[in-house]
């Protein structure tokens, strides 16, 4: 219990008060905190709910993360902060308060298994089931009283702070401001069960403080429900003087922001939204006043979760993009997904390669000029060529003239051969059979909807048949001439089904490498064009050797600052969904990162962003496994990783509608000291800013791998991280 408090329960506490925003930011959790004991009853009731909450979570033994996360305490939370708002603090009231924080933490666990099987989020349900309950049960309690401070709340304010709290309060609550905006900050206040502009001021600020998207999104979603009010003559007391109208904010935060990633849908969803919480509002508050009973948050929670089996429910998915990856903040959420897509937007299940050895020519495309046409144009065609593109040797005249001729044709990917045909003899040159068109040829089944065919092989060269499983790269047959093949040439297409004259289908190449004189450039999952000079990458065992950090291992790093040597300990781990990284012990941070023995590159970063490890992260955003001089491999960060000021809020604000603000990276090779045995390779990467002023670069690193380890690496070309590992 005493690890608990001194590690996760802290942590829970105040990660329970921004759980109600499903926030993670802690200057918008202090200030959620602070703003609750502007009424001490409110704020001490709200408090020990939590505690309790948290306490019986912990002895019952639920998951220590979700405590730590607030998941558990947060219904608890809202339960006793009503409660404090309703009645009179007293021995019994806490009593009442403790149990209905223990009902809170039960009904949390029972209303999230109900619901976790339809994709559903149990939202504050518990809270609400909570509330009623105790709150009926409270009538027949004779020493639970009703609370009438809130009559003499200027007296508490100034037994509190004296006469100049008191004026504040009252000048704040009595501010001649706009209709709208008194309704706004007041309708936030009572998020937190307060009706209280100073209130309603500081969680603002949180709000704005914590997401700029989501501080546009409540005002949108208020707006509109304000104006439907407006439209249909309704009771604008409702919003007034409840607590509902935050409704709208919570509705608008939620669906606009947390659950989807915003965007011009979300904004309009929001739109469409608002409207239905007013019908809500007006239809619920008649059927709850006969139970004498108070609404709350009741149609922020319906809409929320029919909304979300609307969206579960879906076939197409062209809008309304539901988040792929929480990290509780709406910025976050857009930023990374954007990155994902623009880091992996064609990435494919199934990684396919080219299928042979060295460096070949691309003698007809996608859409090609000769064969290429119709339902078989999504197909490529592959040559060997000398330095004057010819495709042959003098004279020219026979097949073993011909540089690809005979030559290994491989696997592209895992799969089972589905067909082969063979038998058909090579045609001499510039002769054609049309009658057994696509000559021997090989059908591989890489899932049940993708299949790769490989034509025009020579016969009596293929080594597989039916039903055999083969691996990427391994040996099927060679090159030839067969069907209707004028010259040697390799053709290779993609298809759904498994038949030799199957529509072709377009598919991307998961990594290659094009030529153009002595320039390389990397390309990712997409398709060589005609005329290219196409090769699969080659790693160079120096490289793979360094990046391959095996789980259970550890890395010992020192650095210089201040005059004083400081020793890291990093320790390569794998979690439950096999994802590989890398954990700092002293920064208690975390490298996510892929290893597939072409590239090695970060996904994603969690802890301390001043550590050396963060450093790292952004030092092998990609780094390709194969020694190329001078070739550069670019690649993204997320926008939010560095902009800040009034710029990155004008960006945040605007950022479902455009990005101006954007983050590179880009690495190279710069050095080696043996092409051919390398025993030294140097990498230099660098992080660039484009903005509205230009390009600037924020960070460069060098990376030197010496004797098949990461030797140390270089930041801003001032501090050096010396590495070993162990």
């Amino acid at each position: 219990m005493t690890k608990f408090i001194k590690h996760s329960f802290f942590k829970g506490f105040i990660n329970s008060y921004s759980q109600l925003f499903f926030a993670d930011n802690k200057i918008f959790a202090w200030l959620l905190l602070a703003s609750s004991f502007i009424d001490p009853n409110t704020g001490t009731s709200g408090a020990i709910a939590v505690a309790t909450a948290l306490l019986f979570a912990h002895w019952a033994g639920l998951d220590r993360q979700a405590l730590t996360q607030g998941s558990y305490s947060f219904n608890a939370l809202m339960a006793g902060m009503v409660l404090g708002s309703y009645y009179d603090l007293s021995i019994a009231f806490v009593c009442i308060v403790m149990s209905a924080a223990l009902l809170s933490v039960l009904l949390t666990v029972l209303f999230y298994n109900l619901l976790y099987k339809y994709k559903v989020p149990a939202m504050s349900l518990s809270f609400l089931l909570t509330l009623w309950i105790t709150m009926i049960g409270i009538r027949s309690f004779g020493s639970i009283h009703l609370s009438t401070e809130g009559l003499y709340r200027a007296n508490m304010l100034f037994q509190l702070g004296g006469n100049s709290l008191v004026s504040l309060a009252e000048k704040i609550n009595e501010l001649s401001i706009p209709h709208f905006a008194d309704v706004y900050l007041r309708s936030v206040s009572a998020i937190f069960f307060q009706y209280n502009v100073l209130v309603g001021l500081i969680m603002t600020a949180g709000i704005i403080i914590w997401s700029r998207i989501a501080f546009s999104l409540s005002i949108l979603g208020f707006s509109i429900g304000y104006m439907f009010y407006y439209l249909v003559a309704g009771e604008f007391s409702q919003l007034q003087y409840s607590y509902i109208g935050f409704n709208f904010i919570l509705t608008a935060i939620t669906l606009g922001g947390f659950f989807l990633v915003p965007s011009r849908a979300s904004y309009f969803l929001v739109i469409l939204a608002s409207p239905l919480i007013a019908v809500l509002i007006s239809g619920l508050s008649g059927f709850l006043y006969i139970y004498q009973l108070p609404l709350f948050s009741l149609p922020f929670n319906l809409l929320v979760i029919l909304f979300m089996m609307l969206l579960n429910s879906r076939v197409h998915f062209k809008r309304l993009v539901l988040v792929p990856q929480q990290f509780y903040s709406p910025e976050k959420n857009l930023y990374h997904y954007l990155n994902s897509i623009e880091r992996f937007k064609n990435d494919t299940l199934i990684h396919l390669h080219l299928p042979f050895f060295g460096e070949w020519h691309v003698s007809q495309g996608y859409e090609g000029n000769i064969t290429h046409k119709e339902d078989w144009k999504y197909a490529l065609d592959f040559v060997v060529v000398d330095e004057t593109k010819h495709t042959f040797k003098l004279p020219g005249t026979a097949l073993a003239d011909y540089y690809c001729y005979n030559l290994p044709v491989l696997a592209p990917a895992d799969g089972y051969i589905s067909s082969v045909v063979d038998g058909i003899e090579d045609n001499a040159i510039k002769d054609i059979n049309v009658q057994q068109n696509w000559g021997n040829t090989i059908i591989i089944k890489h899932t049940e909807a993708l299949y790769s065919k490989l034509s025009h092989l020579k016969a009596g060269t293929i080594v597989v048949k039916p039903g055999d499983f083969v691996h990427r790269g391994q040996l099927i047959a060679t090159c030839g001439s067969s069907g209707r093949s004028p010259e040697p040439h390799l053709h290779f297409q993609l298809q759904s089904t498994p038949y030799i004259g199957s529509a072709t289908l377009k598919y991307p190449l998961s990594y290659f490498i094009t030529r153009e004189g002595t320039n390389y450039q990397f390309h990712s999952f997409t398709v060589p064009q005609a005329g290219a000079s196409v090769s699969k990458p080659i790693s160079t065992p120096l490289l793979q050797d360094a990046l391959r950090f095996i789980p259970g291992n550890k890395m010992e790093l020192t650095y210089k600052e201040n005059g004083k040597y400081i020793n890291l300990h990093w320790e390569f781990k794998v979690n439950a969904w096999n994802q590989t990284y890398i954990y700092c012990e002293q920064s208690q941070s975390s490298l996510f990162f892929v290893n597939n023995g072409t590239l090695f590159y970060a996904t994603a970063f969690y802890g301390e962003k001043k550590s050396i490890l963060y450093h790292f992260y952004l030092a092998t955003q990609k780094i390709l496994l194969g020694y190329y001089h001078h070739m550069k491999i670019i690649d993204h960060l997320p926008a939010d990783e560095f902009f800040t000021g009034p710029l990155r809020y004008l960006q945040d604000l605007i950022a479902p509608f455009r990005i101006f603000m954007k983050v590179g990276f880009e690495s190279s090779f710069t050095g080696i000291d043996d092409f051919y045995n390398p025993r030294e390779i140097n990498i230099e990467s660098k992080v660039t800013l484009h903005g509205l002023t230009g390009v600037a670069t924020k960070h460069t690193y060098q990376l030197i791998f010496k004797e098949g380890m990461l030797e140390r690496f270089v930041i801003d070309l001032q501090k050096e991280v010396k590495c070993v590992n162990s």
